[in-house]
């Protein structure tokens, strides 16, 4: 294909993102009657649109420049804040109501209780609920550490393909979330949340994030246990010396999401039998879209 190709000028992270925005602009303009300040949401997510073209184009003018080929890599990952954000915003188009009250019934016919109320009850220490809250913090350290880590250890090629990979697997699961609203036991059970132990340093961080970012969304299945098992497997095959860090981090994580009443249990077991697809579609993608070769 040649240099001056539309196509040509993108990279396969960059395909995924525009059929995704594409996706969603669809979704506003189908049910711009049933969702708020739609003109404002559309001239938002427009200008993130324009800024990071501008972006793409900027390096592809001047493609020597190793400090702008690192900024259009990492950028996808800069939109991610917004994106789950924007999960909450297309909330309830399919179901009318978030479908937390079957949930929370499922997790009463199987575990005949509530785990997430009953885990930080039952360990209620205040170093173990700072080593919980380190654990769910440590989710967005590994989103950045580790594409960085493979950026500079490994080489451009892998750190494109893990970029890849944990971006269109961010993208399949806020599709799943548009579709199935289930908002969380820390939002179903929120007259419950101030029994949550308090932490130390992490703990006052993570409060603030919940209260700030999150949404009633997002929570079946766990995105967040999801794309830390991608990040192990990928420590596994790719950086062995990372692998025990990576994985007792993974194991205070995905406690941490059940302990902070972020997901419930059955959100836990949906994301371990999802992972394999979902990596599976998101490796394969890859592979379609770089034989077309659309990096230039």
């Amino acid at each position: 294909m040649g240099k001056g190709s539309l196509l040509a000028i993108f990279w396969p992270v960059e395909i995924v993102l525009f059929v995704y925005f594409l996706v969603t602009y669809i979704l506003l303009a189908v049910f711009h009657e049933r969702l708020p300040d739609v003109l404002w949401q559309a001239v938002t997510r427009g200008v993130l649109l324009a800024a990071y073209i501008f972006i793409i184009y900027w390096q592809n003018r001047n493609s020597q420049v190793k400090s702008l080929y690192a900024l259009r890599l990492f950028a996808p990952l800069l939109l991610l804040p917004f994106l789950y954000k924007e999960t909450d915003y297309f909330n309830n188009l399919f179901f009318p109501e978030n479908l937390d009250l079957f949930f929370s019934q499922a997790e009463e016919v199987l575990f005949h209780t509530q785990p997430s109320l009953v885990f930080s009850e039952k360990f209620d220490a205040q170093w173990f609920s700072e080593l919980m809250y380190f654990g769910y913090f440590s989710y967005y350290l590994l989103i950045l550490f580790i594409p960085l880590y493979v950026y500079f250890k490994k080489g451009k090629g892998i750190a494109e393909r893990v970029i890849f990979i944990v971006i269109n697997s961010f993208l399949i699961y806020y599709l799943i979330f548009i579709l199935l609203p289930v908002a969380g036991p820390q939002f179903y059970f929120s007259d419950q949340m101030s029994t949550l132990p308090e932490g130390y340093i992490f703990g006052p961080v993570m409060k603030f994030i919940q209260q700030n970012g999150e949404g009633q969304t997002g929570a079946f299945p766990s995105s967040h246990v999801s794309i830390c098992l991608i990040l192990l497997y990928f420590c596994f095959t790719k950086i062995r010396k990372l692998l025990p860090f990576v994985l007792t981090i993974s194991v205070l994580l995905i406690l941490s999401t059940i302990y902070l009443r972020a997901h419930y249990v059955i959100d836990v077991i949906a994301a371990f039998l999802t992972t394999p697809i979902v990596y599976a579609i998101s490796s394969g993608t890859y592979k379609k879209l770089t034989r077309f070769n659309f990096i230039v």
